[in-house]
């Protein structure tokens, strides 16, 4: 193309965006069916269609942990069932049952002795009536005993029966979710039994593209709509991870299950038919009914569905009418091709 073909469409484009922010006077368009649609202000755009799963986040979960491995373990309910605070959920077994028990009433009478003895001597040390050095080895043996003897009755109380001096049945400490454990050993001396997810952790979790994750505001499923907790800062690809406030009963969701949602970002735009947008030199451009004039408006183009664009503009169109037939014409009057 040469320096003066170029030249020339620069000026008919110029031209023909000139003429399109030229008023038309309603009067002056004949015949034409000329019919209005009201613009509408949204907050919120809709995206389409993803895929999710309801889960929980990291570390929400209550781990129960056993401080020995015993010979055998049953569980009595099962992978994933809902329970309450209280109901049994597993049977322990074996020779080591029967060696914690005996392991936690030692621990128990030891702290009782350590503490009556601390206690006794804590008056006497306020008067002086003994030294530093005893006083610190009686503290000393204390709060060793009171350590011990936590860490066995934090799984006492666990415990919900005794079935025999080899066999107890495990408790859940609240309601919840029981699962089996991803992995049985966590270290030589203990055991990991399960996890317990609370009620009120269940999530959506889904992918969300990077440029869209700061506008994030909700997931909307097919019976409820849940506002954004927390976004990932950490992306993956073109995505990041994103999850939703806890599910609410009417939702009807269970874990684990794969979902569709909605996502809604947060935004600020006018919808209008699409039968009222027309492009020049490829800007895009509605018809405003002004009075008895018709002016034309440019709009940014942000999204759309079957039968609406969503678009951005300068100018603020809330509730102004957009003209939504007789388009085609009244652009062609514009770019002076004359009407149908």
């Amino acid at each position: 193309m040469n320096r003066k073909t170029f030249t020339l469409l620069s000026l008919i484009a110029f031209n023909l965006v000139a003429q399109a922010q030229n008023a038309l006077k309603i009067e002056d368009l004949g015949q034409l069916n000329l019919n209005y649609s009201s613009v509408v202000q949204v907050d919120s755009l809709a995206l389409r269609p993803i895929k999710a799963v309801v889960t929980h986040k990291t570390g929400e979960a209550f781990q129960l942990v056993a401080p020995f491995e015993p010979q055998r373990h049953e569980f009595l309910v099962k992978n994933g069932q809902q329970v309450q605070t209280g109901m049994a959920v597993m049977s322990l077994s074996g020779s080591e049952v029967h060696h914690f028990m005996e392991q936690f009433e030692s621990a128990k009478s030891l702290f009782n002795l350590a503490k009556s003895r601390y206690e006794l001597n804590k008056k006497l040390f306020k008067q002086k009536s003994i030294s530093n050095d005893k006083w610190l080895a009686i503290s000393k043996n204390y709060f060793e005993n009171k350590i011990e003897y936590g860490h066995y009755r934090h799984f006492n109380e666990l415990i919900h029966s005794i079935k025999s001096e080899d066999e107890i049945i495990i408790k859940a400490p609240l309601d919840g979710y029981f699962f089996y454990p991803d992995s049985e050993s966590i270290s030589a001396s203990e055991l990991k039994l399960g996890q317990i997810l609370p009620i009120d952790s269940l999530r959506v979790q889904a992918f969300v593209g990077v440029e869209d994750a700061n506008k994030l505001q909700s997931f909307e499923s097919s019976h409820c709509t849940l506002a954004i907790d927390e976004v990932s800062q950490v992306s993956q690809g073109y995505f990041v991870k994103a999850w939703s406030k806890p599910i609410t009963d009417d939702c009807h969701l269970s874990f684990g299950q794969s979902i569709r949602v909605i996502p809604h970002l947060a935004t600020s735009a006018f919808k209008v038919p699409k039968s009222s947008v027309f492009t020049i030199d490829r800007a895009a451009y509605i018809l405003i009914k002004q009075g008895s004039n018709l002016q034309p408006v440019a709009v940014e183009l942000m999204d759309s569905n079957d039968k609406v664009y969503f678009v951005d503009s300068t100018s603020d169109l809330h509730n102004k009418q957009v003209l939504s037939t007789s388009v085609a014409a009244v652009q062609g009057i514009l770019m002076g091709l004359g009407g149908e």
